[in-house]
């Protein structure tokens, strides 16, 4: 028997606290939002998990929870947390924006907020082919994050408020050399009688990064769904150019 998950593997969501689920820009300490994650697992509970406090009727778990993967910049490494389904939300609710170069005032245009979902909308997992560069897939949504803040200046001997728009690129992620493959052959994918009991990835890249926290470089396998090849940033000279 098939069970249904929300979330599939590789799919980009966060905890539904992110303000940017919300409105067009953080407001407050940016680092107590949380990041952007990727889903590596689904696992399904069987009936005997226990979700409802008998002695109240209260709600206290779900049958469905998921492994995310995020990646710490403080620590360059990246980290795995176990959520519950209702207590995340995907990409396509998040609302980010850009700032218009040409004026000093912040523009809030929705068509790049839908652009810029429909361009992740279509990323592709990155194809294998080592020493290839790939990016791990929150990449860009990291990077274009906003907060404003207001400041009260003095003009002409008046108060006026002035509103700062500045990026807030924490868990934000390097850039990935392709060094390794395995199949994920998988074990322990269903209960006794048939249902699932969990969902993996089939196949996982082995990557390696620069960590900058501890002055050497690391290597970890993931699942290709983390991944996409296509440059989220363009620059002078094409990081696959050779390739």
């Amino acid at each position: 028997m098939s069970s249904i998950n929300k979330f599939k593997i590789g799919e980009i969501v966060t905890f539904k606290t992110h303000p940017l689920l919300y409105d067009l820009e953080i407001r407050g300490d940016g680092k107590l939002v949380p990041p952007f994650m990727v889903v590596k697992e689904v696992y399904f509970e069987d009936n005997k998990k226990k979700v409802v406090d008998s002695s109240n009727g209260k709600t206290i778990a779900e049958k469905t929870k998921y492994t995310c993967v995020f990646f710490d910049d403080n620590k360059s490494e990246f980290k795995e947390v176990v959520v519950y389904e209702s207590m995340l939300r995907n990409y396509t609710n998040f609302f980010i924006a850009r700032i218009d170069g040409k004026k000093p005032v912040y523009k809030i245009d929705d068509n790049d907020k839908i652009s810029l979902i429909t361009e992740v909308s279509n990323y592709k997992n990155a194809k294998y082919l080592y020493g290839n560069i790939i990016y791990f897939k929150t990449k860009k949504l990291e990077i274009l994050k906003k907060r404003s803040s207001i400041k009260k200046i003095i003009i002409n001997k008046k108060e006026e408020n002035r509103k700062t728009i500045e990026h807030v690129v924490n868990y934000s992620t390097p850039e990935f050399v392709l060094c390794g493959y395995k199949q994920e052959l998988g074990e322990d994918l269903f209960y006794p009688n048939g249902d699932n009991k969990k969902i993996i990835s089939k196949e996982l890249y082995k990557v390696k990064w620069f960590n900058s926290n501890q002055m050497k470089f690391s290597e970890q396998y993931l699942p290709m769904e983390c991944f996409i090849d296509e440059q989220p940033f363009t620059t002078l000279v094409p990081h696959n150019e050779n390739k």
